[in-house]
């Protein structure tokens, strides 16, 4: 869960950093280079950037009982020295990575990554959030929660404001820690969803291809695909299931790769862009972790159907995933 929907559910008064192994680029070229053709498909689904982006999601607290680029790898040789009848090397193939065959690239990584190791599931957030004044406010989060009891810690507060094109900064307000027991939930498509729900969808392409489209209600379906991407790699879900939705997004059409991008606290990756540029996520060079997204479509005001809240979404709204994975005591870190 991200940081806006920790906090809508424990407001009663006033989560990707998993053991993920860089590749190199020579990693992704042997890949490739035994990937079978996927024939793209059509996916049925939509964005809503956490706390940015305005979708039918919501966080439901029940009290607990308790209480392209061309990359080219090619060895150089001496003139005159290559043999006429050699066939070309395997170990040194000529790769053209674009969007879908990164993001194919990166589903290979993420489905080897290690499983649930842990009772907490623990994220650091930062948030960038644009101000009608044209000053921008910079948060942080840090949740343990466990499931299976409802027990858990909040740590939020402002870190720093910062004046565009000023740089005038105010002081950092001491953290806000709370601690917790309730059930989170969260609403997609109607269905509420718990940790455990989380962990259980499906995790092959097909099973989770008909379960968006059976959530996904009047989103556009890129932005709903985006957003359920940003999900599914930040929340405590199976590596199967994380690896299938990259190959779902890889099917969407019209997305751009950036390279040799950082994300907003300076960490190399590169980044995925919406066919609209209004949707962008920074993953690692494996292409399984991510990094940060990215809000640059136009400003919404939020809007509530029923117990359903559609959070607003201004432009430049940003989400950085410091760190998250499995603890097994609150105050632990991945």
């Amino acid at each position: 869960m991200n940081t806006d929907e920790l906090i809508r559910a424990l407001r009663p008064d006033d989560l990707l950093d998993e053991t993920y192994h860089r590749r190199r680029e020579a990693d992704l070229a042997r890949i490739f280079a035994d990937l079978p053709a996927r024939r793209p498909s059509s996916v049925r689904a939509r964005l809503v950037l956490a706390g940015a982006a305005a979708a039918g999601f919501a966080v439901v607290a029940v009290p607990a009982v308790v209480a392209g680029v061309a990359v080219s790898h090619k060895a150089e040789e001496p003139a005159g020295s290559r043999v006429a009848s050699a066939p070309p090397s395997r170990a040194t193939p000529l790769v053209t990575l674009d969007a879908r065959s990164f993001l194919l690239a990166g589903a290979d990584n993420a489905a080897r990554a290690d499983g649930k190791a842990g009772r907490f599931w623990y994220s650091r957030q930062r948030t960038y959030e644009p101000r009608p004044s044209g000053r921008i406010l910079v948060s942080t989060t840090e949740t343990w929660y466990d499931g299976a009891t409802g027990r858990g810690r909040m740590t939020t507060g402002p870190d720093i404001e910062v004046g565009a094109g000023e740089g005038a900064r105010r002081a950092k307000p001491t953290p806000r820690t709370q601690d917790f027991r309730m059930k989170l939930q969260l609403n997609i498509g109607g269905e509420d969803l718990s940790q455990d729900d989380l962990w259980r969808l499906p995790r092959e392409v097909e099973g989770l291809r008909r379960w968006l489209a059976a959530h996904r209600r009047d989103e556009p379906n890129v932005d709903f695909t985006f957003w359920m991407t940003r999900l599914m790699l930040s929340s405590p879900t199976t590596p199967a299931t994380r690896a299938a939705m990259l190959r779902i997004l890889a099917d969407q059409p019209g997305l751009r790769l950036e390279r040799g991008v950082t994300d907003p606290i300076g960490r190399p990756g590169a980044a995925v862009v919406s066919a609209d540029g209004a949707n962008r996520l920074i993953v690692d060079e494996s292409g399984a972790r991510l990094l940060a997204e990215e809000y640059n479509g136009p400003d919404r005001g939020e809007r509530r159907a029923g117990r359903t809240v559609y959070p607003g979404a201004r432009k430049g709204e940003k989400t950085v995933y410091e760190a998250s994975g499995w603890t097994d005591e609150i105050g632990d870190r991945p």
